[in-house]
């Protein structure tokens, strides 16, 4: 599905699913939603964007940024999200599908809308659509049934405007030959690799050349503004004795979320078998090794690769470890276990009375609902600790009235509240505490001094702060530094030294010297990088993208680059060992996946390039907007 589509059908049904909406209207000043110059948000070709559907879409943004973990949000904040230009964009987008539509003929009938609404499980009760169950929930999340109708006639609207704007983009054979070639060719180097930490011992800055560095770079000696606060935190455990449901909670938070309760039936799975059978000795033997597997497969090795080099299932082995489809109760219950918990490209250590099974779970290709006494204690799980989390944050937001109000600590010793304390910190100094989060950070060194916060959500609970102590940032005198000073000096000259070293190697390498005549007498290990491919990177790290490249465009006639690599702090020199691109039966079984991802990348760039250019072609006018 494109972009502005997932964007869009998270709207009204995921509103739906999860339960009430709260509006909340925000004013800066500026008239009520009667007066005439607020009817209209915008118009899009003379048809005009309520004012009223802008904040409904504003609020609606507003609230999944809350939901996102970021809790109550300033002005500041707000106006830095730009959450009212996208609210107005998104709505700009849906009169320009809902126009585009209408130019091509395209149309949705009353008796198709009417059908998709009643196809949602989430308005179904005994596997059947429920009236009832459809106004309740519209009611929950306080939307019209006219509204939520519109916006799913949009949707369904959208998806076939975008088949028809999308309909003639083709994936070609040549294409996807040369896609899977890029992206499963894998390479081999052998390599040097040169770190500054090598020469460091013999650097002997000058007082001079401390002194101009500290001239030239004062700026890294600053140290960062720091703040103490004071701080109280509202933990939605204390809250869940508080947090009563009912069976009737319960059963409908059950029908509403069904899709969500439910476990794998039916694996796809790959399996490397390692028998143990003999003395514990042996035994343990064979779990180093197993363990070593999945080390491997967590790293990104090929995980059929090993399967086919180690497994001690011959059938297994012969398939790249690939089983047939595992049902539940075929298998031992310790193997299950293991499987059955993992997520999709997974990989885990069973154990069972044969020996150890590496497990990689490719795909759940069926799955069942859950035993239902299992599902109604999931789900009265959810509830109570939602009803503990609203309970907290409202106690969290009384609270701070009276905080406000007074002496802080006076006043949380009144409220019984555990008044806790900071040492000074800076944004990036690690604290001990859980709910000292960046979030925590960012809101403590807003504070002006004796400023009370508003409420932050944090891992531990709603936190309530008050600035004790503020130190601003400043660069301090050289005679404070020099020992850092003179260490910076000192790393720099030792990775000038490394650079020069690592130059001077590859030279010789390029002038014809043995590869492993050179790294001997220069005292360097040379390593081998092992098989990696383009996605993969250079030691399996897809940050090292200049290695990389570089590795893929060597060769046996050209097995050495123009010039070492800085990565991580070491220089690489690199030597070509081989190239290898997969069998074509591999190749195979990744065409159909590819050709859809692709096809999703062409249709993806058709979909925007038409909405740019009616965009550009509509007349749209925007109002002053009170948001």
């Amino acid at each position: 599905m494109l972009k502005f589509l997932r964007q869009y059908s998270r709207s009204w049904v995921i509103a739906v699913a999860i339960g009430a909406i709260v509006v909340v209207f925000i004013f800066w000043g500026i008239g009520g939603l009667r007066s005439p110059r607020f009817e209209e948000a915008a118009t899009v070709n003379g048809v005009p964007i309520l004012m009223s559907r802008f904040l409904q879409q504003y609020n609606q943004l507003l609230r999944q940024y809350q939901e996102m973990g970021r809790g109550e949000l300033r002005e500041e904040d707000l106006k830095a999200l730009g959450l009212k230009d996208r609210a107005l964009e998104i709505l700009i987008q849906e009169e320009l599908l809902r126009q585009g539509a209408r130019h091509l003929g395209i149309t949705v009938t009353d008796e198709e809308l009417r059908g998709h609404i009643q196809n949602l499980e989430v308005f179904h009760e005994d596997g059947r659509f429920s009236q009832r169950r459809y106004l309740a929930a519209l009611s929950r999340a306080r939307i019209s049934p006219a509204d939520f109708e519109e916006q799913e006639r949009l949707r369904l609207l959208s998806q076939r405007l975008i088949q028809v704007i999308t309909a003639f983009a083709k994936v070609s054979d040549g294409e996807l030959q040369e896609i899977l070639r890029l992206a499963k060719e894998e390479v081999e180097v052998r390599y040097l690799a040169l770190t500054p930490e090598r020469f460091l011992a013999q650097q002997k800055p000058s007082e001079e050349e401390i002194a101009a560095y500290y001239r030239d770079h004062a700026q890294e000696f600053r140290t960062p503004e720091r703040v103490k606060v004071r701080y109280v935190v509202f933990d939605p455990e204390a809250y869940l004795p508080q947090a009563t449901i009912s069976d009737r909670e319960v059963a409908d938070y059950l029908a509403e979320h069904a899709a969500e309760f439910s476990r794998p039936r039916v694996l796809k799975v790959r399996e490397i078998f390692l028998a143990a059978a003999g003395p514990p000795e042996k035994r343990r033997q064979v779990e180093q090794k197993a363990q070593g597997l999945v080390r491997q497969a967590q790293a990104g090795a090929d995980f059929a690769a090993l399967a086919r080099s180690h497994s001690e299932d011959a059938a297994a082995r012969a398939t790249g470890g690939e089983l047939a489809p595992v049902t539940r109760g075929e298998r031992d219950p310790a193997w299950e276990k293991v499987a059955f918990a993992l997520a999709p490209g997974q990989v885990a250590l069973a154990q069972t009375a044969k020996g150890f099974h590496v497990l990689k779970l490719e795909e759940v290709l069926e799955t069942e609902r859950l035993p239902e006494a299992q599902a109604r204690e999931q789900a009265a799980s959810r509830i109570r600790r939602e009803k503990s989390r609203s309970l907290a944050q409202e106690a969290a937001r009384q609270a701070r009235l009276d905080l406000l109000a007074g002496d802080f600590a006076e006043i949380a010793r009144k409220l019984t509240l555990s008044l806790r304390e900071t040492p000074l910190f800076a944004l990036g100094d690690a604290l001990p505490g859980e709910e000292l989060t960046r979030v925590f950070k960012e809101t403590a060194l807003a504070l002006k001094p004796q400023e009370v916060s508003r409420v932050v959500e944090t891992p531990r609970g709603f936190v309530i702060m008050q600035a004790v102590e503020r130190r601003p940032a400043a660069i301090p005198p050289l005679e404070e530094v020099r020992e850092q000073v003179r260490q910076a000096v000192a790393r720099q000259k030792a990775k000038a030294q490394a650079e020069k070293e690592a130059e001077q190697l590859l030279a010789r390498l390029r002038q014809g010297e043995p590869l492993a005549k050179v790294a001997a007498q220069a005292g360097v290990p040379l390593q081998e990088s092992g098989p990696f491919t383009r996605a993969q990177g250079f030691l399996k790290q897809p940050l090292a993208e200049g290695l990389t490249t570089a590795a893929f465009l060597l060769s046996e006639k050209n097995p050495y680059p123009d010039k070492p690599f800085f990565f991580r702090d070491a220089f690489y020199v690199l030597a070509f060992k081989a190239r290898r691109l997969p069998p074509a039966e591999e190749l195979k079984k990744e065409e159909d996946k590819l050709r859809e991802q692709l096809l999703e990348t062409k249709r993806q760039v058709l979909f925007d390039a038409w909405l740019t250019q009616e965009r550009r072609r509509a007349v749209i006018k925007v109002r002053e907007l009170p948001v």
